[in-house]
């Protein structure tokens, strides 16, 4: 049995201990996980719906014996993250938290990794701190903090706009003005 079924029966014991699913339905989770195209059994759970994001994060915890962490809408440090490569933190699925008194919190998806820490070790000297997390949440607040939004505008094309807009606005003025002008002589004449 590879490592992946191994975890997907020892996540699916904890979440039938804690009563988030029936007996029936963990015996049938690895089986059901096998045949699906999902990678990792915490993303099939969620994406089949089968256990909300809470009851995954505390098995999840149990399993690896580490406190869990939602990164879902938690406002992530950019100087903290980009000490680290894109590629490295989504091939160890792992995302920097913050720091404090030189100690790193790292959220990861396998904190018992072995290569984890000397990988995190290669990039920062913090004492290191692991958390785990639900991989497809970690992997997004990754792509979120590196990749431009696609509705974020380059600060150049924000300069121009202003630039172009106070133009217009000054050309409205003066045709107003024109206007103006024009209307007081037509007065004049009646």
């Amino acid at each position: 049995m590879e490592k992946r079924t191994f975890f997907a029966k020892d996540l699916a014991a904890i979440l039938l201990k804690n009563q988030v699913i029936s007996e029936s339905l963990a015996s049938g989770l690895s089986q059901a996980f096998k045949e699906s195209s999902q990678e990792s059994f915490d993303d099939f759970l969620l994406e089949e719906h089968i256990v909300p994001r809470g009851a995954l994060l505390s098995a999840l915890s149990s399993y690896y014996k580490v406190p869990s962490v939602d990164v879902v809408g938690y406002f992530f440090q950019s100087f903290l993250l980009h000490k680290f490569p894109k590629d490295i933190l989504h091939r160890y699925v792992f995302i920097p938290m913050d720091v404090d008194d030189e100690i790193l919190t790292v959220v990861a998806s396998e904190p018992d990794n072995p290569r984890l820490l000397p990988i995190i070790g290669e990039y920062v000297s913090y004492d290191i701190v692991l958390r785990v997390g639900i991989r497809i949440d970690i992997t997004d607040a990754i792509t979120e903090y590196y990749d431009e939004s696609i509705t974020q505008v380059p600060d150049d094309v924000d300069i121009r706009f202003e630039r172009s807009m106070g133009r217009e606005f000054r050309q409205e003025s003066l045709l107003k003005e024109e206007e103006s002008e024009v209307i007081s002589h037509e007065d004049i004449i009646d």
